[in-house]
């Protein structure tokens, strides 16, 4: 028995010791998911798929029924075998699929976002060994436009320019570029330096960051951090946002996301603890960063308690359309070895919507990554892992955001968004 436990917590301690990355489908989590996550509440129908094949991507057919116009179908962007796939699930019914990257050019694709004008995705490709960042008009025939190396990229509110991360580790920094003729610009210039996802604000003046000295990071990446203003006129400015306070003892959020709206920012963080887990929280606050308050799933929050070792996991999450609250991923472990459950899961895990009021609409069971909710609020896309993070071929998968029910399966995927 004892070495059974030493077993699982060794397991245990290399899922926990994950840093989040640049990377769509990068997660922090544990293993002992696995038996809660094959939870659903329906099968799923078996649609088929027709894929493109490369190099000259070509539409599958589209439905039988009436289509509908451009304004009103619905597309879905996704990473399939290390390929972006597109396809049209307008209602909730599978349609054409195209398929835009090319084998060891475009794909191996680690992390993707629409432009929000929904014409476009950026995604990454480490097809060639170095990140590159790449970009596709997604509304038909569309061969990849290389931006050049970098990761995590960020669109512009008018959708004509990308920021991302560039250069050398260990000294990487912000840049950006215009998709029209492409000419990089760095905006940062901080040497031995990390640095989330940046973020665009609404009226696409400036930069929201968040970037530490890797002098004072962890080995797991915990360090402090404070939301800064970045401008865009590369003078290298940076000023902490005027109601932000700092974090202490957090990685470096990869998910700065405005509302819809405008109206809030969010992000979710994580903190190593130890071999059992690695806390997570998902905070939201205005966009000037005061008023910050952590949203914590209601069902879950009875079983979380720090000071019995039971901590709250969970880095994916979308906004609503609605701009009301998010969909977020959750579940709860018990890290107290003289417990009795050391090392299981003893919430969810789930995907859930919470408000911005603290309520929660609904609960899905199901260890799930790269969350998405389509522009009507009424369907939401995640990545399903049977087996929590030890799960190497999740599969896409649409359900109803009134009941929670199974709608769709793309099958094999991840990081799957829809169309803004």
């Amino acid at each position: 028995m004892k070495r059974k436990l030493l077993l699982v917590l060794s397991i245990l301690f290399l899922a926990s010791c994950t840093l989040p990355s640049p990377a769509g489908d990068a997660t922090a989590t544990q293993t002992t998911v696995a038996d809660a996550a094959t939870q659903t509440a329906a099968a799923f129908p078996t649609p088929t798929t027709t894929v493109a094949s490369p190099p000259a991507p070509v539409e599958s057919p589209t439905p039988t029924a009436a289509a509908p116009s451009q304004g009103e179908m619905q597309f879905l962007a996704y990473v399939q075998n290390g390929h972006l796939l597109v396809t049209d699930v307008t209602n909730g019914v599978k349609g054409g699929t195209t398929q835009y990257t090319v084998a060891g050019a475009s794909d191996q694709v680690t992390d993707l976002v629409w432009s929000p004008s929904g014409e476009f995705v950026a995604f990454v490709s480490a097809a060639t060994g170095t990140p590159h960042i790449f970009y596709i008009f997604a509304l038909g025939q569309s061969s990849p436009t290389d931006l050049g190396p970098g990761s995590a990229p960020a669109w512009s509110p008018d959708s004509t320019s990308i920021a991302f991360i560039g250069g050398t580790y260990p000294n990487e920094n912000i840049s950006v570029t215009t998709i029209d003729n492409p000419s990089p610009r760095q905006l940062t210039f901080e040497p031995n330096f990390a640095w989330g996802r940046p973020a665009f604000t609404p009226d696409g003046t400036s930069l929201v960051v968040a970037g530490a000295d890797r002098n004072n990071m962890g080995a797991q990446g915990n360090t402090s951090f404070l939301l800064d203003s970045l401008a865009l006129d590369g003078s290298g400015t940076r000023l902490p946002l005027p109601g932000a306070t700092p974090l202490d003892g957090m990685r470096l959020p990869y998910d700065l996301r405005f509302s819809p709206d405008g109206s809030h920012l969010a992000f979710s963080t994580s903190s190593h603890w130890s071999a059992c887990a690695s806390p997570g929280a998902y905070y939201v606050s205005n966009p000037d960063g005061s008023n910050r308050q952590e949203l914590v799933s209601p069902s879950l929050k009875p079983s979380i308690d720090p000071n019995q070792e039971r901590f709250h996991v969970g880095l994916s999450y979308a906004w609503s359309p609605a701009s009301d609250g998010i969909i977020a991923l959750g579940n709860v472990i018990d890290c107290k070895l003289d417990g009795p459950t050391p090392g299981q899961v003893i919430a969810g895990p789930q995907m859930s919507k919470i408000g911005l009021d603290g309520s929660e609409a609904f609960v899905i069971p199901g260890f799930f990554y790269g969350i998405s909710m389509d522009r009507s609020g009424t369907m939401i896309a995640a990545a399903r892992f049977l087996e929590g993070f030890a799960d190497l071929n999740p599969n896409v998968e649409i359900y109803s955001a009134q009941t929670g029910q199974p709608i769709l399966s793309l099958g094999p995927g991840s990081s799957p968004q829809f169309q803004p």
